[in-house]
């Protein structure tokens, strides 16, 4: 008999967030409990366990769960181990399916959570209809998933889609990852303060706005939001801004439309909720960028699922993993 429920859970810094689903995306017994990540990875991992327990316990008997997807911070090898992480003290090397077995006598498959979320976008949000699409989750950094022929592309030990690591400038800004000129440099909320801050203090004296007053006086304010907020304004120095951030958006999606030629790309995360002004200028800057013919047969959109992507992309990972 066919099993038509799944679980999916999603691994936050602060949260831990778990959901029973079925194959139309319909989701019962969301539940939260606290990550606690500053104590270990056992811990965490002893976290997840109490989850996927709790979410039982409301269900009822597990026949009809086909097994347990987990959206996490780095990247889930074959045999389930992770690696990456470094945010997360200790989880690094930690042994995901194994424990879940052990004591529900339940099958995993874990991904990166980034890459989950394009999966979940693929089967219950903008990525329906089409069968090749790529999702950009444009927040603190950029994470990226990838799907061919409706099925999540995890690459060799589960690290496809570091999209926000894709180079765009040339001997530019440092990142974090050790390259200059990494995407999510310039185009994550991250690197929106970083050039606001830069341009600000080029923009002094008589050239000053209220934009770069706003910085100068206060840095500590400045977000993707309040930079969008003087954007819708006209201020001349957080149009700048916005130009740069989304002309290196758009030679991101150049390079992925050039190399994957998706039917679909789908911008998701919190710097999206400036919505239209963003997608109209990236796409001016992608139609640079990209082969004519691919691009005029590629969308640009806005993600749907927003804070549920982890959860369900976890889930629907679990009934392509162990049942389709």
């Amino acid at each position: 008999m066919k099993k038509e429920s799944a679980i999916g859970i999603d691994l936050g810094g602060t949260n831990l967030k778990g959901v029973i689903i079925n194959r139309n995306g319909e989701g019962r017994h969301l539940t939260r409990i606290p990550t606690e990540a500053e104590k270990g990875g056992a811990h965490v991992m002893a976290n997840i366990l109490t989850l996927i327990g709790k979410l039982l316990e409301k269900e009822g008997p597990a026949d009809d769960i086909i097994g347990v997807g987990i959206g996490t911070p780095g990247f889930v090898s074959e045999d389930g181990v992770v690696d990456g992480a470094e945010n997360l003290p200790g989880w690094k090397g930690t042994h995901l399916y194994e424990p879940v077995m052990e004591k529900f006598k339940l099958r995993t498959i874990g991904a990166n959570d980034a890459t989950v979320a394009a999966l979940a976008e693929a089967y219950y949000g903008a990525g329906q209809g089409v069968r090749n699409m790529v999702l950009l989750t444009l927040g603190t950094g950029i994470g990226g998933g990838i799907v061919i022929d409706h099925k999540l592309f995890t690459g060799r030990f589960g690290m496809a889609g570091e999209l926000g690591h894709i180079i765009v400038e040339t001997d530019g800004i440092q990142c974090n990852c050790g390259l200059k000129g990494c995407v999510e440099r310039y185009s994550s909320a991250t690197g929106h303060v970083t050039l606001a801050k830069k341009y600000a203090a080029e923009t002094t004296g008589a050239d000053a706005t209220p934009f770069t007053k706003f910085v100068l006086e206060t840095p500590e304010n400045v977000s993707s939001r309040t930079i969008y907020e003087y954007v819708v304004k006209g201020d001349p120095v957080a149009l700048r801004v916005h130009e740069t951030q989304c002309e290196m958006l758009g030679r991101l999606i150049g390079i992925i439309c050039n190399t994957l030629s998706p039917d679909r790309i789908i911008l998701g995360g919190g710097v999206m909720k400036s919505g239209k002004v963003i997608t109209d200028t990236v796409e001016k800057y992608a139609a640079k960028n990209c082969w004519p013919m691919i691009w005029e047969k590629c969308d640009l959109v806005v993600a749907q699922l927003s804070e549920d992507a982890g959860v369900l992309g976890a889930a629907a990972m679990a009934f392509d993993a162990f049942g389709g």
